[in-house]
């Protein structure tokens, strides 16, 4: 079965705090306790909920090659960035 797609206005508060619609925190089970991820990209907010491991399970796992391209990629800096590391760096 194919979800709605849901879409909702919010207003931030002044310190930058938004509500996550009644909806949108039912769908994805997020409760008092749940971590979110926040990622700015491409001009967008990216919000997703962070699933914690269950105990005994492993913490550590194995990444593809494609996987460890992509966070390469992503972690790179620009060059005017990197200009002013190595400025500060001296």
């Amino acid at each position: 079965m194919v979800e709605k797609e849901l879409t909702k206005i919010v207003k931030p508060l002044s310190k930058g705090q938004i509500t996550i619609p009644v909806e949108f925190r039912r769908r994805l089970n997020i409760d008092a306790n749940a971590f979110l991820q926040i990622t700015l990209k491409e001009g967008k907010i990216e919000i997703l909920p962070l699933q914690l491991m269950p105990e005994g399970e492993a913490l550590l796992r194995e990444y593809t090659d494609e996987e460890i391209q992509r966070f390469l990629e992503e972690d790179r800096l620009d060059l005017e960035t990197l200009a002013k590391v190595r400025q500060l760096l001296g």
